[in-house]
């Protein structure tokens, strides 16, 4: 089930009809059985055992959270002791069903060194949807609690609708619990605004999905091994590479849009996930706009407590490239992902180094359009390995680009540059807008363009397939 699937509509309909009738004016017991149920009926959709891994990291950390709390403020040990319990086994379930595998593979090829090993057994795990977003989000809690900054749930469930609220589930955003509890708990009245707002999101999101990225995706799924193919002309191999740079934005940023819209149409709000990431003038101004909510866990649960900056220049670049390098792996169990995110974490500190971050020093107008191009360079570099299934099909592809060997235009090239030109255009716009050489798009413009891009969706819509993000 997927936010373009019929029995999505359904399930969503039905949830929107309680919204309006027994969950109009407060958080009514009724309203929240009927997001707990509707809630557990979407996961258990994809695997329905795979619910118990669900219930069961909820539940540890239910537990492990009152119990800190409720523990004398001189038992440290003790607290220290839940709250080891809790990491431990969200943990250790993401660890099992994301990386067993890959590791024991990644064993087998050092032990091959020293002599021949047998392959390693396939174990067919199957990943748990949305298993790295609701890990997160869990541990969010228990560490909160563990801080002092968040009182525990005294009843599981909605403790449970916050781990498990489907619009959000799978893909994000990641929402913290200092950011959930104090929305959930608050009345939520009928708003004009509020529907208006999340109809838009919606839209646009669908439209960035079904449109731009699905019709990008198909282009790319049959184009980039080709690309990739060592002795190739360079421009199907840029192309391609900036194909897939646009399909990743507008699949994972739709997403987010279309959540983030959902959550507003039963009374929820989410933070913002994107923020035209391809106008970033340095790295560190790209974190702040891709995948904001997984950037600040970062920051904020592991970058922070490694001494962030405060430890001197040499701890703040290994600190760096650990988070990055940890973020890359959360995508994936592969090495493609170890790459990309130590690709983010060199860049981030040599940019630190260069005092080119933008926190550093003022620069000028020559030095932020140079270091834009290097940023976008680095970035599209970096998608190439997130994209390719080989280290060889990666660098046969940048080898390739480099080599500025001719060629004709691809057949696909227009077809290509047409569905990637709405990205640019909302970059563009959102960079003028953010620099208030422009008004954002009032009522009206917004409801001109609802209608073209819904036009578009009814009428050049790729084949539906699942976010790219499902499989993190």
């Amino acid at each position: 089930m997927n936010f373009a699937s019929i029995a999505f509509v359904v399930l969503f309909a039905l949830v929107f009809l309680a919204r309006l009738t027994i969950g109009r004016r407060r958080t009514e017991p009724a309203f929240i059985a009927v997001l707990v149920v509707a809630s557990t009926v979407f996961y258990a959709w994809h695997v329905p055992t795979y619910l118990a891994l669900l219930l069961l990291s909820a539940g540890v950390d239910y537990i492990a959270a009152r119990r800190i709390a409720d523990a004398a403020p001189d038992a440290t040990r003790y607290r220290r002791l839940l709250l080891i319990v809790s990491l431990s086994a969200n943990l250790g379930l993401l660890g099992f069903f994301k990386y067993f595998e890959f590791l024991l593979r990644s064993a087998v090829d050092v032990l091959s060194w020293f002599g021949p090993v047998a392959a390693p057994p396939d174990l067919g795990i199957v990943l748990p949807m949305g298993i790295s977003f609701y890990t997160f989000q869990s541990m969010s809690y228990t560490i909160d609690v563990y801080r002092g900054v968040l009182q525990p749930y005294r009843s599981f469930a909605p403790f449970y609708l916050f781990i498990s609220f489907f619009p959000q589930l799978v893909a994000g955003p990641i929402v913290r619990a200092t950011e959930w509890v104090p929305q959930a708990a608050k009345p939520r009245r009928l708003r004009l605004v509020s529907f208006y707002e999340g109809a838009w999101l919606m839209v646009l999101g669908f439209f960035f999905k079904l449109v731009v990225a699905d019709n990008l995706g198909a282009i790319v799924n049959t184009q980039w091994a080709a690309a990739a193919v060592p002795g190739g002309a360079a421009w199907p191999a840029l192309l391609v590479a900036l194909l897939f740079s646009g399909q990743i934005f507008a699949d994972f940023a739709g997403y987010s849009g279309i959540a983030i819209g959902l959550g507003y149409l039963l009374g929820f709000r989410f933070p913002e996930n994107f923020r035209a990431p391809y106008i970033a003038a340095s790295f560190r101004e790209f974190w702040t706009r891709w995948h904001i909510t997984l950037s600040r866990w970062l920051r904020d649960y592991l970058y922070i407590p490694l001494g962030g900056n405060r430890k001197g220049r040499a701890r703040t670049e290994i600190n760096l490239l650990l988070v990055m390098l940890l973020g890359g792996l959360w995508h994936g169990a592969a090495y493609r992902f170890i790459i990309w995110g130590a690709i983010h974490g060199v860049a981030l500190a040599v940019e630190r180094q260069l005092g080119m971050d933008g926190a550093s020093r003022r620069r000028g107008a020559l030095a932020t359009v140079g270091w834009f191009l290097v940023v976008q360079a680095v970035v599209l570099v970096g998608w190439v390995f997130f994209r390719s299934q080989t280290h060889g099909e990666a660098l046969g592809l940048l080898g390739n680009i480099v080599s500025l060997r001719g060629g004709d235009a691809p057949p696909w090239g227009f077809a290509g540059v047409m569905f990637l030109m709405p990205l640019v255009v909302h970059h563009v716009w959102w960079w003028v807008t953010e620099h208030r050489l422009a008004r954002p798009l009032g009522a009206r413009g917004r409801t001109i363009l609802a209608a073209l891009m819904l036009m578009a969706m009814a009428t050049i819509s790729g084949s539906a397939g699942d976010f790219l993000y499902f499989q993190f």
